[in-house]
């Protein structure tokens, strides 16, 4: 597939140590940051640019602050002009209609230079910890406006020279509630940077700017031509889907995908105007979600490059829930709109992979959009914190696949702290953390498991703290079957208001079940709401999908899972038709096969 001047070896080496780079800077970010977001739950984008800020290379992180870093860099471009552009410059931007998806989004952008000649760029996001908005950390239920969901810099100059602007540095600290983490936000970025701006120059130095040019080109030269081949391999067609977001009433997205030779046009035509609540995505981040689809499905193993971008078009109405116009709220747009697009990219993706017998097997259900709350106020340490609770929140179930079960609490890219660290850095308790019975897409194949978990108040000197309720509100947004897969559950936020948890602890009884708790209980939709001393927080993830019937399903496969609580004894038999006797779950081949007969003519009968 290479286009011959370059030596295939020699191709090889530089493009796996290009992606090498992008994994040391993200092992940076990891190691100099210190909030829960980068060390624990790695939030972050570490990628490399061409000089026209063509992406170049990307680690491991989600495809849509790729494309949107990529964006960033152009408007660096822009704003400055390659004569105001300097070696051992550092930029910053956050403006979520230039370049990021919303303002916790910072941006840290670095220009490479060789012989000082402009050869490439570095760029790096984490999500930090404040940004001054009305609602603590930037998830802003209430806002109504984009002047509300905290400081907004459409580039500059954080670093000139090789020095840093401390009077820049300390003004945006000084915007935030949490100087001292924003600051370790940012110089975990500008170590990341420099990590990168090391590694390029020695190869520049040991290889020359010509070769190195040429691989970047032939890299995505590359990854195009395969991606256009593999196109061709699929028949032409129309594909559709839609989901609503419950935010100030339905809020419905709505994409359809054409595929027409060796392009892809992701129409979101007949979306709904852009809302009143934060949801709302900018049209770079739409984008942003579609390449990453593309990504996770018929490109999954090919270089994370510009080549991806080559075959995409995306039609996004101005004024919609998917191109926000300024100056309306867009806080909550990741978590929302964001992965309902990266929902709808996915499905539409699947459904045409369907059509094509070389890449059916390459099917995987539609995974799940989940919910997830942040945190704020006074910790066991008399100290103010504002943090995203992910101590279960990247634990969604993927979806089934052709030929075998979804991944259990398989999540994203992104890790989950442990429990213990979560509750030696904040003012919690958790109850438990666990795989959630008869949570998953039932199917000849099921999907992942869901993961549920529940936490109460510890040692809050305040006796309190502040919640915000974000991501995909509603109950469209666990994984959909396929084939005839059942959906899994959706995701979900209740808070249990003055139940008897603190009396169950000291009596020594374990608060696992629910309904020992008692207390009202209020789910939760986008807003703000405080957690008080015996409220208890509970929080499921959506599940992934199932694939073909399950009726179908290996019997043996669900006593398995009954045994290991992932599917209950009675769903076992009201969903797959399986019968169990007593306690050690026995399986009852010969009544297992009456059963499922009597269920298939019930459904005929239906059916007619």
């Amino acid at each position: 597939m290479l286009s011959g001047h370059i030596d295939p070896i020699t191709f090889e080496v530089l493009s796996h140590r290009l992606h090498q780079i992008t994994r040391e800077m993200g092992i940076a970010l990891e190691r100099t940051g210190g909030t829960v977001t980068t060390t624990q739950q790695h939030d972050y984008n570490a990628s490399l640019y061409r000089p026209d800020g063509e992406i170049m290379a990307a680690g491991e992180t989600y495809g849509h602050h790729v494309v949107c870093a990529g964006f960033a860099v152009r408007r660096i471009l822009e704003r400055f002009g390659a004569e105001e552009i300097y070696p051992d410059d550092i930029f910053l931007l956050n403006d979520p209609y230039l370049a990021a998806i919303h303002n916790p989004d910072v941006y840290i952008i670095s220009p490479i230079h060789h012989q000082n000649a402009l050869v490439g760029w570095s760029a790096t996001f984490v999500h930090v910890s404040d940004v001054g908005a009305i609602t603590p950390g930037g998830d802003s239920p209430d806002a109504t406006e984009i002047f509300q969901e905290g400081f907004r810099i459409p580039g500059i100059k954080l670093v000139e020279r090789g020095k840093l602007r401390k009077d820049v540095f300390d003004t945006i600290t000084h915007m935030t509630r949490q100087p001292e983490a924003v600051g370790l936000d940012l110089k975990c970025e500008i170590a990341a940077n420099n990590v990168a701006k090391a590694r390029l120059h020695d190869m520049y130095r040991q290889y020359g700017p010509e070769l190195m040019n040429g691989v970047s080109i032939e890299m995505i030269r590359y990854t195009e031509a395969v991606l256009r081949k593999r196109l061709g391999e699929i028949p032409d067609g129309i594909w559709h889907e839609t989901l609503t977001i419950e935010a100030d009433g339905p809020c419905r997205l709505a994409l359809a995908l054409r595929k027409e030779g060796e392009r892809l046009i992701f129409d979101f035509t007949g979306t709904d105007a852009q809302a009143r609540k934060g949801i709302n995505l900018p049209f770079h981040g739409t984008f942003g979600f579609c390449f990453g689809a593309i990504l996770y499905s018929i490109a999954y193993d090919l270089p994370k490059n510009q080549g991806v971008l080559k075959p995409m078009e995306v039609i996004a109405p101005k004024g919609t829930l998917v191109n926000v116009q300024y100056p309306a709220p867009i806080s909550m747009s990741t978590t929302s709109s964001g992965f309902g697009v990266g929902f709808l990219a996915s499905s539409v993706l699947m459904q045409m992979c369907a059509t094509s017998e070389r890449w059916r097997r390459e099917i995987v259900a539609p995974s799940a959009s989940h919910r997830n709350c942040r945190h704020s106020g006074v910790n066991q340490y008399h100290r103010y914190s504002a943090f995203i609770n992910m101590a279960h929140g990247a634990m969604d179930g993927n979806g089934a696949r052709i030929d075998r079960d979804g991944v259990d609490s398989g999540g994203s890219y992104m890790s989950c702290p442990n429990v213990e660290w979560m509750e030696l850095q904040y003012p919690l308790l958790y109850l438990f953390r666990r795989h959630a019975t008869d949570s998953t897409g039932a199917g000849k194949f099921r999907g992942g498991v869901a993961v549920e978990s529940a936490h109460t108040l510890h040692d809050a000197p305040e006796g309190k703290i502040r919640g915000v309720a974000y991501g995909v509100a509603g109950p469209e947004n666990s994984g959909h079957g396929m084939f005839g897969g059942y959906p899994g559950a959706p995701s979900v936020i209740t808070l249990m208001e003055k139940t008897r948890v603190n009396e169950l602890i000291a009596a020594n009884q374990p608060p696992g079940e629910l309904t020992r708790l008692g207390g009202q209980e209020r789910s939760l939709p986008y807003c703000n709401f405080e957690l008080k001393e015996s409220d208890v927080l509970y929080m499921r993830v959506a599940a992934g999908g199932g694939y073909g019937d399950p009726l179908e399903r290996d019997p043996e496969l669900v006593r398995r899972d009954v045994i290991n609580r992932i599917v209950s004894a009675d769903a076992a038999r009201q969903v797959y038709g399986v019968v169990l006797e007593d306690r050690q779950f026995e399986l009852d081949l010969a009544a297992t096969r009456q059963l499922r007969a009597a269920m298939r003519r019930h459904e005929i009968g239906d059916a007619s």
